[in-house]
């Protein structure tokens, strides 16, 4: 058994909502393997990381370089040719380990299978849990709520068609029946949960999102008395992708800067056609406001599912446009200062028309 078949990955903090990702993290753990001669002949970087020494300088060292508890575990192990179970193990640096010591018996000899885990990561291990725990009931309660409202919508829509058909207030009934279709996407997305369909990617006018979605705001933008300025120079404003995905993960980020304002606030949106680090040439919509501001502490948290500072927030709009973003290809930056407010940078792979 070698060192680079063993897993490399520490129970570290979570840097997303993937259940798989989660259970990883949740499971990882160190593992040191002693050979026939009381020698280490394999150590893993969390396994070092828990004894706080260099893996490298462990590997090939004798049994004796190893914590005097534990090393005393794995001699009772050796003598007797049994299992030791969850055994805790107090070190000096104020923290302590879980092992398992595990006889395992080769063709050549009896090798020492260690495993250790870190008893300061329980909470977090239960953290995780309780997150996989939400996620999943996330998925029950929205397939249920999309239920709802697609029917619902029904009739919504038959009336709609009506306003239509008599010609009253066209305009308004063109917004209207838009909206709808997107809901109604929308719903059909969280009702294929489980197995949701690739976004129907089409030529897509940024402008054209942006001006629709400033547009379905203007009432929260009016009664704040926030003062709109846009500044469109991204040429071309053409993106591949889903127009309703993009203007969902767009109203997202300017729902969020309105709520961070009081009144008389300013809300900045403008495009550019900037240069990726890959040289390819990106179409950059930059959405800043004068709020209150994102703690420094919150800033690697902003994009997790259910992290929120809100009191009655969920915590998935920004966790749902950064999935968007990522689908297309793209990212969504953030610069933040307490007191004078954020922006939000995503940036789309630019697209020309043919």
């Amino acid at each position: 058994m070698s060192s680079d078949k063993l897993g490399s990955k520490g129970c570290g903090g979570l840097s997303g909502g993937n259940p798989v990702s989660l259970l990883q993290e949740c499971f990882a753990c160190g593992v040191i393997v002693v050979g026939a001669r009381k020698r280490i002949v394999a150590c893993t970087a969390e396994a070092a990381e828990h004894l706080h020494q260099d893996a490298a300088k462990l590997l090939n060292a004798p049994l004796s370089s190893l914590p005097a508890p534990l090393a005393k575990l794995i001699q009772e192990t050796v003598r007797s040719g049994k299992a030791i179970l969850n055994r805790e193990i107090p070190l000096g640096h104020a923290t302590a380990l879980r092992a398992s010591i595990l006889p395992v018996t080769t063709h050549k000899s009896l090798e020492i299978v260690v495993v250790l885990n870190s008893l300061t990561s329980t909470p977090v291990f239960e953290q995780n849990l309780r997150r996989l725990d939400r996620l999943a009931g996330l998925g029950t309660l929205s397939a249920s709520m999309a239920h709802e409202i697609k029917n619902g919508m029904v009739a919504i829509k038959t009336f709609v068609d009506l306003l239509a058909q008599k010609g009253q207030d066209t305009e308004l009934t063109e917004v209207v029946g838009r909206e709808l279709e997107r809901i109604n996407a929308l719903a059909t997305q969280m009702l294929r949960f489980a197995a949701p369909n690739r976004a129907a990617f089409t030529t897509v006018r940024i402008h054209d999102v942006l001006d629709h979605s400033l547009r379905l705001m203007q009432h929260q933008i009016s009664g704040k008395l926030i003062s709109l300025q846009r500044h469109y120079k991204a040429d071309p404003d053409t993106v591949r992708g889903d127009d309703a995905q993009l203007q969902q993960a767009l109203m997202n980020l300017l729902l969020n800067a309105l709520e961070a304002m009081g009144t008389n606030g300013v809300l900045t949106v403008n495009t550019e056609t900037v240069k990726g680090e890959r040289s390819e040439r990106q179409l950059r919509i930059n959405i800043q406001d004068t709020g209150v501001g994102i703690a420094p502490e919150n800033l690697e948290r902003l994009f997790e599912p259910f992290f929120t500072t809100k009191t009655n927030g969920t915590g998935l709009g920004l966790a749902i446009s950064q999935r968007i973003a990522l689908e297309h290809h793209g990212s969504i930056r953030v610069q933040s200062e307490p007191g004078k407010g954020s922006a939000f940078s995503l940036s789309l792979p630019a697209f020309t028309a043919v």
